[in-house]
């Protein structure tokens, strides 16, 4: 069987083939044994589509009045445990989510669908966290047929409000927990990381978008709308936040500026990724860089961008030409004028 070259691989590949010792090209034939590439025939992976993929208008899945939000997260591939560090977010706490994703070689196993999670380091024992599938789709170009989204409910016992929170995955959730470089150990099963959600008391309606979203495999433009519960015209704040799995800046540590360079743009107008306010994007594995990297946790805010458009609609397009991506959940938090 010959080697599945990806987009993400491609322009590396290319450049090193061209110009590369015989040596150098035996070093990335090797890098590329893992399957991570474009899917084809000759890998037995699923097809990627590659035009618009346009899930249309979203409502909710939940919506907290009085509210507030906080979040952190962690990449996991190759890894068994991670700690996730809060911040922003007032106590009492109304819900608390969990939010992960995994790559596997056909149904994920017991295993892959709950957590352990504990507060703080001298807290007690770990808490085991149920999951949810909320979504799957094709694997984001990875060894293995799909990938699954899960939310697990956070007891509020333990969702106490900001600090760390400590996780540990199951044995057998993760092929790997020696820490190494996904562009060198990729057994299924692959997990990509996990993200925290608090949402806690204040002034804002919070709404939380993750069952239409969850598990959509995307590679090239991604559309959709969010509808908000209550309008945007002349809200002081709206607050925009994503997770992501699969985000990457190139082939490991190696950046590759098309890779990186995902665009997101709101009411047309980009609010990540090259010629945004942020500059950087939103898929680029922020979390857990340098490495693993594969999970996105990012906050926006969003007012002006918010206001230009219909003051119930948010209309998304992401521009993802070089990576293969996966969508987990949304958040906008939207402040009123008093």
């Amino acid at each position: 069987m010959g080697i599945a070259f990806s987009r993400r691989a491609l322009v590396v590949a290319v450049s090193v083939c061209m110009a590369a010792s015989a040596s150098a090209q035996t070093a990335l034939s090797a890098r590329n044994q893992q399957n991570w590439g474009r899917p084809s025939a000759a890998s037995g992976q699923t097809s990627i589509p590659l035009a618009t993929t346009n899930l249309g208008q979203i409502s909710p899945a939940f919506t907290f009045s009085g509210a507030s939000f906080g979040t952190g997260a962690v990449g996991l591939r190759n890894r068994g445990e991670g700690g996730i560090s809060i911040s922003g977010v007032a106590a009492p706490i109304q819900r608390a989510f969990a939010y992960w994703a995994v790559v596997t070689d056909g149904p994920p196993t017991a295993s892959a669908a709950s957590i352990n999670m504990k507060r703080g380091v001298a807290n007690g024992p770990f808490t085991s966290i149920a999951g949810t599938a909320i979504g799957s789709g094709p694997t984001p170009c990875w060894t293995g047929d799909r990938v699954t989204v899960y939310r697990g409910i956070i007891p509020l016992s333990l969702a106490t409000g900001n600090g760390l929170y400590l996780i540990q995955l199951k044995p057998g959730a993760n092929g790997s927990t020696a820490g190494q470089s996904p562009w060198i150990a990729s057994v299924p099963p692959l997990f990509e990381g996990l993200s925290i959600v608090l949402v806690g008391t204040g002034t804002s309606t919070v709404a939380v978008y993750d069952t239409t979203l969850a598990g959509k495999m995307f590679f090239d433009l991604f559309a959709y709308k969010l509808r908000v519960p209550v309008t945007m015209a002349g809200a002081s704040e709206v607050l925009f936040h994503n997770i992501g799995a699969d985000g990457q800046t190139g082939v490991g540590v190696d950046d590759v500026a098309a890779t990186a360079g995902e665009i997101t743009s709101l009411n047309g107008r980009a609010i990540a990724g090259p010629g945004s306010p942020a500059g950087s994007g939103d898929w680029n594995g922020g979390v857990a860089a340098p490495l693993p990297q594969l999970w996105d946790n990012t906050t926006h805010d969003i007012t002006d961008a918010a206001h230009s458009g219909p003051g119930l609609v948010l209309s998304f397009i992401i521009k993802a030409p070089d990576d293969c991506l996966v969508s987990v959940a949304n958040i906008v938090s939207i402040k009123s004028v008093p």
